[in-house]
């Protein structure tokens, strides 16, 4: 995939993770730490505003936050 997302493939991605946080009782902080990462980038990440990188989607898919 290019570097450069499609709007509805960041909005897909943020309503996905939305849900599985919301479906686990996790909080962003909580989500964070599962993907060794910032509180910042997953808000940036649910609310549409950036992409996650490929290694994060890799361990997201490994999480099986994303299917």
């Amino acid at each position: 995939m290019s570097c450069r997302h499609a709007k509805s493939d960041k909005e897909a991605l943020a309503a996905r993770l939305k849900a599985y946080r919301q479906e686990h009782n996790k909080t962003q902080e909580e989500v964070a730490r599962m993907l060794d990462t910032s509180v910042f980038s997953v808000n940036r990440w649910e609310t549409a505003r950036h992409y996650p990188n490929s290694s994060v989607m890799k361990l997201m898919r490994i999480l099986k936050i994303l299917t």
